[in-house]
């Protein structure tokens, strides 16, 4: 098999796989979909063709791949670690934005959809988190967090049976606690 044959092969496994997760197939579904479409239940023992064809059958059934470069064709930036930035701020926010995907809320947790987030809340439109100033950061932080909690709740609300109001106070927990209230929960119910 040539390098470049092989190097095809590891990128359609690594879309399929993708899909798969994108459409939220199960794993008896996936294999039974496999072994119905090419006669094999494992990516590795296909050829290039019969990837080819499970990547087709997984596009005609919903997922649709969306490459990594944006409309300019550069790649996303991803977020430097925490804790090296001038404005603390800055580092919650990319915590609270990578949480927002990691909930589904986004669909890009990549620092360049930050930024183009952070360009819509600021009125001179900063071009990264990056460059805010401690009162837009303040703002984009609490817009994040109000959005990424009014979702949640949504989120519990329709699953029923938890409370995400403060039975003392009648509110709603604050912030973080409906994270924790909504981790907590997703994990219960995925067990």
């Amino acid at each position: 098999m040539t390098p470049k044959v092989e190097a095809r092969k590891k990128q359609l496994i690594k879309l399929i796989n993708v899909g798969k997760n994108t459409l939220q197939l199960d794993e008896p579904t996936y294999r039974a979909m496999l072994k119905d479409a090419v006669h094999k239940d494992s990516l590795r023992q296909m050829t290039l063709g019969e990837l080819e064809q499970v990547n087709h059958l997984l596009q005609s059934k919903g997922f649709k791949p969306v490459s990594k470069a944006n409309n300019n064709g550069s790649k996303r930036r991803f977020s430097k670690p925490s804790g090296q930035t001038k404005n603390p701020v800055i580092d919650k926010i990319v915590a609270v934005w990578i949480s927002m995907a990691n909930h589904g809320v986004v669909n890009d947790g990549s620092e360049s959809a930050l930024d183009a987030y952070v360009r819509r809340m600021t009125t001179n439109n900063i071009a990264s988190v990056r460059w805010v100033t401690e009162q837009q950061a303040d703002r984009v932080l609490e817009s994040l967090k109000n959005w990424h909690r009014r979702v949640l709740v949504e989120r519990i609300a329709q699953r029923g049976g938890i409370s995400t109001t403060n039975p003392d106070t009648g509110r709603l927990y604050h912030y973080d606690a409906i994270v924790q209230l909504y981790e907590d929960f997703y994990m219960e119910d995925a067990q």
